[in-house]
């Protein structure tokens, strides 16, 4: 296997402690078995040509429905949104049926699950969404290569979408989340963070327009706050949520005023009653990187985190997302900073997570890996149960 099963942090029994973590919660419409989330975490399981949720996607899934509640992989409204070799798509009326068989699967097991509804925008090269030119607010290039079938490609200058095209994408959204719902997904997300399209309306590195969607604050929060429209029209304020990332540099992502864009983001997302937002709260996805470039943005900030900047500013449910242990999550959800906690790496090497936090005992974890690039290519994103389904329950 490729997580091992030593972990440095280890969970504490709760026989001395107030069990925070597992506690029961309701989110909007949605009650919760605990405070404990599952991150969206893009596997690359399905097959490529098809996008279609597969058996291997139930297993997956429904291993882990002890959670809160699970989070989908990032998936495409349509099919140029995509930038991941198998990822999921809920375009199709064949994606909507393989998904059925995920959900079903989840709710037998006593579990919710949403899906994490996106669009890749200029991180997709032309390879990967049928040979055309993907679209973004503005023609800013992102300057990586990136993985496709026919090897790494250079991603290319994106096309500015046209006030045709925005509301073309925004009926895709919507498009998408009818899917959803008749799949039996108990709610949606939409991912507005990691430089993705929505993220590139949003900050203002990308979002170089002078029209209703560019320019001020307001302008560029708009595509933003539509397509909430549209899934709250779907599913109902009690069931919508959206994942943002103010400062994290993913994608080459950056604004100049981030804090001032999401208030007034968070203000707008409260008026219209949606349920929860999940804020990845770090700067780089690189520890050490993050961890200096912490330093800078606290001395700037007057020592205020984001979560003591944005939470006030959102009066539905604050989900704190970065590299969270259990001593962490448990503390903020004791001192009221967050009410829900959601993992990532931690639950991509233990399905049984929940578990394993409620007994302390040990996580697997990936601190004696040693090639990391062939654990991503093969554990993390390959398309096999490798890695993915093959993990066993914790033995003593």
């Amino acid at each position: 296997m490729g997580c091992t099963s030593s972990n440095p942090q280890q969970p504490k029994s709760l026989n001395n402690k107030t069990p925070a973590l597992f506690t029961s919660y309701k989110m909007g419409d949605v009650v919760l078995q605990n405070r404990i989330v599952m991150a969206a975490l893009t596997r690359c399981r399905t097959n490529p040509a098809d996008k279609i949720p597969n058996n291997l996607l139930v297993e997956y899934y429904s291993a882990r429905a002890d959670a809160g509640f699970i989070l989908t992989e990032c998936t495409s409204c349509r099919v140029d949104g995509d930038c991941f070799p198998g990822s999921a798509g809920i375009y199709s009326d064949a994606q909507v049926e393989g998904w059925k068989k995920v959900t079903k699967a989840v709710h037998d097991k006593g579990g919710k699950i949403y899906l994490q509804i996106w669009h890749a925008g200029r991180s997709a090269h032309p390879s990967q969404i049928g040979g055309v030119t993907p679209l973004s607010s503005s023609p800013v290039a992102l300057n990586e290569s990136v993985y496709t079938m026919n090897g790494k490609e250079q991603l290319v200058v994106p096309k500015e979408a046209t006030i045709a095209e925005i509301q073309e994408l925004i009926k895709a959204f919507r498009h998408g989340a009818e899917n959803a719902k008749k799949a039996g997904f108990d709610g949606i997300e939409l991912h507005a963070g990691h430089g993705y399209i929505v993220d590139q309306f949003l900050r203002d590195c990308v979002n170089k327009r002078t029209d209703d969607y560019g320019g001020s604050i307001q302008n560029r929060c708009r595509l933003t706050l539509e397509i909430l429209d549209q899934l709250v029209a779907v599913f109902g304020k009690g069931r919508v949520g959206m994942k943002i990332s103010p400062l994290n540099e993913y994608n080459g992502m950056s604004d100049s005023n981030p804090f001032e864009l999401f208030t007034y983001l968070l203000e707008q997302a409260s008026k219209k009653g949606i349920a929860f937002v999940e804020v990845n709260e770090g700067i780089s996805f690189d520890a050490a990187d993050h961890a200096t470039k912490l330093v800078k943005h606290l001395a700037n900030q007057t020592k205020k985190t984001v979560r003591e900047i944005l939470k006030p500013h959102f009066k539905g449910t604050y989900i704190s997302n970065f590299k969270h242990e259990y001593d962490s999550a448990t503390q903020v959800i004791q001192e009221g900073k967050a009410e829900l906690v959601s993992f990532g790496t931690h639950f991509v090497c233990n399905n049984d997570l929940v578990q394993r936090f409620k007994n302390g005992t040990p996580l697997r974890g990936l601190q004696n890996v040693k090639d990391m690039s062939k654990l991503q290519a093969v554990y993390f994103y390959g398309n096999t149960a490798l890695g993915y389904t093959d993990l066993s329950p914790y033995e003593a």
